[in-house]
């Protein structure tokens, strides 16, 4: 019996064409939104075993690919373009599309065995590169169609790109002296001023040491630039154009690049040069896997010269200037990274702050030996506690030298809070128990959903309880997505907060659910209990085995795990809370940033 297999979207004459040959000894199996006409078996998913066997040969995979040798120079070497690493740039985004993909082929595979021929219309150009030792598999990848230009938008952007562009120039002349850049380029959220308690617009990672920033230092305000395509509306509010005493606009930097020839001639240069580099390496791939992720990068090309263009910008902007070091977040995504690499190009020590928590299936924490003699990770990483250190030094592959122990900013709020009572949240029933659901933007859609479902589920005929559904911070727009499925699932008795400060939520909340977000580990900086809902018993971040979590995999493991602690017939591990915070996160004793800002006061 034949088989066709949708995972994606279908055009009207795909549709008409299957609708006609629907049922004459032809088996429709499909896992898509679209509505379509004819009667089809779901998708089957892979188990969670087949799942976790992927995840893992796909990050050997990725990091190997950096590794290849052609004529005895690492693939990572032969794409960089001096200091800057486009491999690097990518690596996080290639291997969650790459794993993505092998789980499609996968299923698909799971299935040929009962039919002699099988059509799937995929999402995935590259499949059939994946499915070409299967000749009864014939994979049908949907045309592309280019998504229309927000030129609203774009214009906005333009508008607000020039405006902080030549605002950057009276900040140049107050900053140019100064001997340490801090970036700051995370989405303004809610937290809590650290003197008073009331709740302000700042970066909540690092606000707390930003307060404390002497006059030797210099803020980088680097603004992410929105996608053309993107339907989102770029509306900067007021407080991106104050131009503060040691403030530097990212876009000024920008801006000089782009006026600079010598910029524009030397990404010309790496651009051509990379082309190159794609076609050798094409010419001596193997790896059906290594084929797919060259075809990934040369996809993203236009994002590469992008990055290449701002690693350039900045590389003209530090040549003539005396800083000592930059500091930042998320030091390995491209964005920033590409100020890093600049950075590196003059010998200026740049300096990654721990802003989550680190796992064995996280690509921007993975190095390999060529990555560390070229010199890839930051000079230094400052971590929340001696496991971080030890995880990045034995599994991450990081110098033992480079990794300083110094606990996480956001804490130095907590002894505060602690301290202080009658604190509340608008909107917060203060009669009933408070179960907080930390969401987060899963790259596994299906699992995704499924841990929403099963939150909905587990709490919807749940007695005095309010359940508040915080939703993490790339998933601002995404408040319709959970409202369709809190409707699915027949649960009313929640709320959606994103715009609240985390850990005044957290001291307010009688339970904590999440899959494996970093709120897990901050829920035990207040003794708090914590649940896992963990589908796959991964138990990504460890917190199950430490003994700070329970692990739920269904809605009805769930639903008797919150039972249990509302009603007092399950308690936190204490042992194990306090064993893990002085692991996990140092000293929560109020000084996480006076400890950073030694350290960077003694680099020369």
């Amino acid at each position: 019996m034949e088989a066709i297999i949708i995972t994606r979207n279908l055009s009207e004459i795909e549709i008409s064409e299957i609708a006609t040959i629907a049922g004459n000894d032809m088996l429709i199996y499909a896992s898509t939104e679209q509505n379509l006409p004819f009667k089809f078996l779901q998708f089957p998913e892979l188990s969670a075993e087949e799942k976790r066997n992927i995840n893992f040969s796909t990050m050997k995979t990725v990091l190997g690919f950096g590794e290849r040798k052609l004529e005895n120079e690492p693939i990572t070497e032969l794409l960089m373009q001096d200091t800057a690493s486009p491999w690097h740039y990518h690596k996080f985004r290639i291997y969650f599309t790459l794993r993505n993909m092998k789980y499609e082929a996968e299923s698909v595979r799971n299935l040929a065995s009962k039919h002699k021929t099988i059509k799937l219309f995929t999402s995935y150009p590259t499949l059939n590169i994946l499915l070409e030792d299967e000749p009864g598999i014939i994979a049908i990848p949907g045309k592309s169609k280019n998504a229309a230009v927000n030129s609203g938008n774009m214009l906005r952007f333009g508008t607000f790109f020039v405006l902080r562009g030549f605002l950057g120039i009276f900040q140049y002349f107050k900053v140019r002296k100064k001997r340490h850049l801090i970036i700051d380029h995370a989405l303004k959220q809610q937290c809590l001023d650290f003197h008073t308690l009331e709740p302000i617009e700042g970066n909540y990672n690092l606000q707390y040491l930003f307060d404390k920033l002497g006059n030797e230092f210099v803020i980088l305000d680097d603004t992410e630039i929105p996608k053309p395509t993107a339907r989102e509306k770029f509306k900067p509010g007021s407080q991106f154009y104050g131009i503060g005493k040691n403030k530097l606009f990212g876009e000024f930097v920008l801006l000089i690049g782009l006026l600079s020839g010598r910029v524009r001639n030397s990404l010309s240069t790496f651009s051509s040069n990379l082309k190159l580099a794609y076609l050798e390496i094409e010419n001596n791939l193997e790896s059906k896997d290594h084929k797919v992720i060259l075809q990934q990068l040369k996809s993203l090309h236009s994002s590469t010269r992008l990055f290449l263009f701002k690693y350039l910008s900045y590389r003209r902007f530090l040549q003539n200037l005396k800083f000592k070091s930059i500091t930042t977040i998320d030091e390995n995504s491209a964005r920033i990274k590409s100020i890093l690499d600049a950075a590196k190009y003059h010998g200026i020590k740049t300096i990654g702050i721990q802003h989550g928590t680190i796992h064995e299936l996280h690509p921007a924490y993975l190095f390999t030996n060529t990555d560390n003699e070229l010199s890839i990770p930051c000079d230094h990483t400052m971590v929340w506690g001696d496991h971080w250190a030890n995880f990045l030094e034995q599994t991450g592959n990081y110098p033992k030298s480079s990794l300083i122990t110094t606990g996480q900013i956001r804490t130095d709020i907590i002894p505060k809070l602690i301290e202080t009572k009658g604190l509340t949240i608008p909107g917060i029933e203060n009669d009933k128990k408070i179960i907080v659901f930390a969401s987060q933007p899963q790259r596994d859609p299906v699992i995704r959903k499924k841990a929403a479902w099963d939150v909905f589920t587990a709490v919807k005929d749940m007695q005095d309880i309010q359940l508040i559904l915080k939703l993490h911070p790339a998933e601002k727009n995404d408040e319709n997505y959970y409202r369709e499925i809190a409707k699915e699932a027949q649960c009313k008795n929640y709320r959606i907060i994103h715009k609240v400060d985390l850990y005044l939520l957290i001291s307010l909340s009688d339970v904590m659910v999440t899959c494996f977000s970093t709120v897990g580990a901050e829920t035990v900086y207040f003794n708090k209990p914590l649940i896992i809902l963990d589908h796959l018993r991964q138990d990504i971040q460890g917190y199950h085995k430490a003994g700070i979590a329970k692990q739920a995999t269904n809605a009805e493991e769930l639903q008797n795990l919150l039972s249990g602690f509302l009603k007092n017939k399950i308690s936190v591990n204490k042992e194990a809370y306090t064993s893990y915070i002085e692991k996990y996160a140092y000293r929560i004793d109020g000084h996480v940033a006076d400890r950073i800002l030694s350290f960077l006061h003694q680099i020369e």
